[in-house]
């Protein structure tokens, strides 16, 4: 099978801060079939390679401005880069036509035999064209707010959505409110919820830390973007500092937000990485006790499951999430449950102090117990198991055709 993925952010070189879930499905795709060729069609920007081979599979990356300068649409993501400045949406319809155009020409080069479509905005638009003008068949993947995006442009929107959707062979929701969302669209619609994967290098890299040893007592990975909630846990820390219990934060990643946090605290120790990929990211992740991610609804701008999240579940270190993160959506919620600080509301700081102060004060016995336990209960989210069912969900679409 020749299959082409269409996304709109993708690492651009070795060591890019863009998340690399894309990259890592297509690698684990890969893995179990590797006769099968497989494409990645993202946009270009300053520094990244036109053509590029991956581990087998073929990078493409396609210019939707005459200069690279112009081009500043897709990196880091496009949501927050309009709202940075509004009239970057008149680089939607460049951005659009051109990674249609790209596509076609890989399907002229190549008998495309399926087109994975990542997000339905903008992706879903492109397969949609490719299905129609092309008789490419497409499956549609759902990351985050992507789909509610159509909403926003009434009736002509909700017609598009319902369009996208309706021709999708197969629709993958990260969790249970997309799929109900998207059958308040098209309630007949065929919807398969499944995450995004976690790299089992990453996973067996990790290993148990105890608090006296850890580099990090608390720690989090994430853009630094509003919808992360890092002012919210920076607040929690300046709390307890004020109290007289001081540990080290740790704050990996990078983003539009990070010059503002990196002033916030007076008090906490608050330790900023910058952006961590491979061999660095399982070190940070080794070098802490426990994980936090207090996501929050950021303007409409909501997560899917954060895939770090998932990391942190699977490497088996005690968390701290908020309701934001869909957490209580994963079907391993009710194994887990009793594992996780839930956080009803991040902006709730003596909560989320609390929350804190009851993962630091687990006892090692509890600690190791509770690291058991998130590991055999998060083992299928890694790639490795995790593509299984996903192609299994493909395979009968494909036959079925």
């Amino acid at each position: 099978m020749n299959v082409l993925f269409l996304t709109s952010t993708f690492p651009r070189f070795a060591g890019d801060q863009q998340a690399p879930f894309v990259l890592e499905q297509a690698r684990a795709w890969r893995a179990k079939r590797p006769l099968d060729k497989l494409f990645v069609l993202a946009p270009h920007d300053a520094g990244a390679e036109r053509r590029e081979t991956l581990d087998g599979i073929e990078i493409r990356r396609f210019r939707y401005m005459p200069s690279d300068k112009q081009q500043t649409l897709a990196y880091p993501a496009i949501l927050p880069n309009i709202r940075q400045n509004p009239w970057r949406i008149f680089q939607v319809l460049p951005f659009l036509w051109a990674q249609y155009a790209a596509a076609k020409s890989i399907a002229r080069e190549t008998e495309i035999d399926l087109v994975y479509a990542h997000w339905v905005m903008p992706q879903g638009l492109v397969a949609l064209a490719l299905d129609r003008f092309c008789r490419l068949p497409y499956v549609l993947q759902n990351h985050s707010s992507d789909l509610s995006v159509f909403t926003k442009f009434g009736l002509p929107g909700r017609h598009m959505a319902r369009a996208v959707l309706q021709r999708a062979g197969i629709f993958f929701c990260v969790n249970s409110e997309q799929k109900t969302f998207a059958e308040s669209l098209l309630p007949d619609i065929r919807c398969h919820v499944l995450p995004m994967g976690v790299s089992l290098d990453l996973a067996r890299a990790v290993k148990d830390q105890s608090l006296q040893d850890a580099k990090y007592a608390v720690a989090t990975i994430s853009r630094l973007s509003k919808k992360k909630g890092i002012q919210h846990l920076i607040d929690a820390a300046e709390v307890l500092a004020k109290n007289g219990q001081v540990f080290p934060l740790g704050i990996a990643g990078d983003g539009e937000d990070a010059e503002e946090l990196r002033t916030r605290p007076t008090h906490a120790d608050v330790h900023f990485t910058g952006f961590l990929s491979g061999t660095e990211k399982a070190e940070f992740f080794g070098h802490s006790f426990a994980m936090a991610f207090p996501s929050v609804n950021a303007a409409g701008d909501v997560e899917g499951m954060p895939v770090a999240l998932l990391e942190a579940l699977t490497s088996g270190k005690p968390t701290i999430a908020s309701k934001a993160t869909n957490i209580e959506l994963l079907p391993e919620w009710p194994e887990i449950r009793e594992d996780v600080e839930l956080l009803e509301d991040p902006s709730d700081t003596m909560a989320f102090a609390q929350a804190i102060e009851r993962t630091l004060n687990l006892t090692p016995t509890q600690a190791q117990a509770r690291s058991e336990r998130l590991r055999r209960a998060m083992g299928g989210v890694t790639w490795d198991r995790l593509i299984e069912k996903y192609l299994r969900v493909i395979d009968n679409f494909s036959s079925g055709r």
